[in-house]
């Protein structure tokens, strides 16, 4: 179906079990999961790619006789305005040198939810993925003119199969749907995160 707008990211670190990381000081949050949010801190862009990937035919007597169909390998190339330094260091793996510099460590395993909404905006869909990978690979910086000149930061995010989905990379959502459990898609891509209850 088709989409529109992005109105969502999310993001969890999980452990090596899967689990999400609700601290703080090691994960992204005292939940675990951090949202990128209004105003300058927000999302521009969220563009999954390889989804799935074109069948590739098996010959047989002069004719095609099967399709043998691989797995998509997803990844999501990710615009925003401007994440907080400590969040998007814990998010690519970055290491302190305790004096404030930096140096590019052992990647961490990364949950992500994106949420976009239907043509008439009554209805949300949700990509999640509950395993993957977040590169920064480039930085591109230019002088300031008669207007400042910005660089967003442009992220790639790789997702991995998942064990818990068999394997599979992606997994979707459709609020209209009448099997739809928020709580049940929040523990799932984000390994076992318990949704607040709101008291009503």
């Amino acid at each position: 179906m088709a989409t529109v707008g992005l109105k969502l990211v999310q993001f969890g670190l999980i452990d090596s079990t899967g689990k999400i990381i609700a601290n703080a000081t090691t994960g992204l949050s005292t939940t675990g999961l951090y949202q990128v949010d209004d105003g300058v801190i927000s999302a521009k862009t969220a563009n999954i790619t390889g989804i799935e990937v074109a069948p590739t035919q098996i010959y047989g007597n002069n004719k095609v006789v099967d399709l043998s169909t691989a797995k998509g390998s997803p990844s999501v190339a990710l615009d925003f305005n401007d994440l907080p330094y400590d969040v998007l260091s814990k998010m690519l793996g970055r290491i302190s040198d305790g004096k404030g510099g930096y140096t590019i460590g052992d990647k961490p395993r990364l949950a992500m939810l994106i949420g976009t909404q239907s043509l008439d905006r009554k209805n949300n869909i949700y990509f999640g993925f509950a395993n993957g990978q977040l590169i920064n690979p480039d930085s591109s910086n230019g002088t300031d003119t008669n207007a400042e000149t910005r660089a967003d930061d442009t992220l790639t995010y790789t997702a991995i199969g998942a064990d818990a989905w068999d394997g599979e990379a992606i997994k979707t959502w459709y609020d209209a749907d009448s099997t739809f459990d928020q709580a049940a898609m929040m523990a799932d891509v984000f390994g076992g995160y318990i949704l607040p209850s709101t008291g009503q």
